[in-house]
């Protein structure tokens, strides 16, 4: 059965939102140009320009993709069952499987951190933001660190999250996605959550 009018036209935009991640994430926005998105994605660049006016308008929509995916990603391990660990490793699996299969767009969303372009600046906000929340319930119920600043500790976990999957995505076969897995959550529950050593009580 020959697919709909409707449906070839939602698989072009995805595949030209997929193809801008990729090319935004290599050339940044002022080194593209809207040709190299249109080759990438495989179509003439008419087609592109039926879905967006230019570049810019491409890069909203792939900026917003990638935040409402992330999003909804931690948002879903937040209401897995079970235990504030088997919480962090639902959430860990979760930003290393998108990292694995969206590279260049996991890169694009948090290449910047909390920099200059307000679009790259949105999206780590909002990771963050879950987060703090997450480490004031935290202090309250005691398993998070008092001592801490939870959104001085919410933007490092991010930063840490970011670079280690940033230098795992050049050479994957550093470590597995197991083993980056593993790293996260323990960089999380000690780095943030683990109690003060006796010696620096």
């Amino acid at each position: 059965m020959a697919k709909r009018r409707s449906e070839q036209k939602d698989e072009t935009r995805a595949r030209l939102v997929t193809a801008g991640a990729s090319v935004f994430a290599a050339k940044g926005v002022e080194g593209t140009r809207i040709g190299d998105i249109a080759r990438e994605a495989g179509v003439a660049m008419g087609t592109l320009y039926t879905h967006f006016p230019d570049k810019e308008a491409l890069f909203v929509e792939v900026m917003r993709a990638g935040k409402e995916a992330v999003l909804a990603g931690l948002a879903m391990a937040q209401q897995t069952p079970g235990s504030r660990q088997t919480k962090d490793r639902a959430a860990m699996e979760g930003v290393v499987a998108f990292a694995g299969i969206y590279g260049d767009l996991f890169r694009l969303l948090l290449s910047r951190g909390a920099g200059a372009d307000p679009l790259q600046r949105e999206v780590v906000d909002a990771i963050a933001a879950l987060r703090v929340a997450e480490l004031v319930e935290g202090q309250r119920d005691g398993w998070a660190r008092k001592d801490l600043d939870p959104h001085a500790a919410a933007r490092c976990e991010v930063g840490a999250v970011f670079h280690l999957l940033d230098w795992w995505l050049d050479d994957r076969s550093r470590m597995t996605d197991e083993a980056v897995i593993e790293q996260l959550c323990l960089i999380r529950r000690f780095g943030v959550e683990g109690l003060i050593p006796d010696s620096a009580a």
